[in-house]
């Protein structure tokens, strides 16, 4: 039988729609990956509100990790579909017949002051609950230069590659820090401004190259305030 709590499993997914992990505690580890795997491809059979031949997560797997077996979603800012995603979890996981208590996975308080709109990278990653000790993510090479009178709001690994991405928060444009980022050693080069994404939120991006890696800066202004993100890729 299938124990839960299902208006903490949606409260949880409505506060976090972008980072919704998801546990599921059983004797039968292999039934309960099954079952998860079976709730994903439920999720994934949603379709998205405004495009409707597009599944309405943007990322959804089952993985088998420290927690056990975890079913990890993205459903960026779509916190009022909570309670569909989660009826359709339910529903599949009963139907797999497996046993178990489903739980959401509340991370550690952060080493950052957490800021949603800080949340812009569409690919499967998680937070990192320890900074090095320059308050960086450990892949930033020594040297980089962290914005001035800024606060870290996110700092955040790829599950599926080597990129670590950190992004700041001010109540002033980040204006010098194009240059910053060059005298460190960044050669820069500007993307297209008619690029979907950035026409819809007016905001521009330089990809980098640098000796130690590769990566991307961002720059955009949200509710009065303005943020830099750095996505930084350490080289091979």
């Amino acid at each position: 039988m299938l124990e839960r709590d299902d208006a903490d499993l949606i409260a949880y997914l409505a506060e976090r729609p972008g980072a919704g992990v998801f546990s599921l505690r059983s004797g039968d580890e292999a039934a309960a990956m099954a079952a998860l795997r079976d709730a994903a491809d439920a999720v994934r059979a949603i379709p998205h509100p405004d495009e409707p031949g597009e599944p309405l997560p943007n990322w959804v797997d089952a993985l088998l990790g420290d927690d056990g077996p975890t079913l990890h979603l993205d459903l960026q800012d779509r916190s009022d579909h909570a309670p569909q995603v989660i009826a359709a979890i339910v529903g599949a996981v009963e139907a797999a017949g497996a046993d178990g208590r489903l739980t959401p996975v509340r991370p550690p308080e952060p080493p950052f002051d957490y800021d949603p709109e800080a949340h812009i990278l569409g690919e499967p990653t998680y937070f990192l609950d320890e900074l090095d000790g320059r308050g960086l993510p450990p892949a930033f090479p020594p040297g980089f230069p962290v914005p001035a009178g800024a606060a870290l709001v996110i700092a955040q690994q790829s599950t599926q590659d080597t990129w670590q991405h950190a992004a700041w928060r001010r109540s002033r444009p980040f204006a010098e820090y194009r240059t910053v980022l060059h005298r460190f050693g960044c050669e820069l080069e500007a993307v297209d401004a008619t690029h979907p994404y950035l026409a819809a939120t007016g905001m521009t991006r330089h990809l980098f190259r640098h000796p130690a890696g590769t990566g991307s800066v961002s720059f955009y202004a949200a509710a009065r305030r303005h943020y830099v993100s750095v996505v930084w890729r350490p080289a091979a």
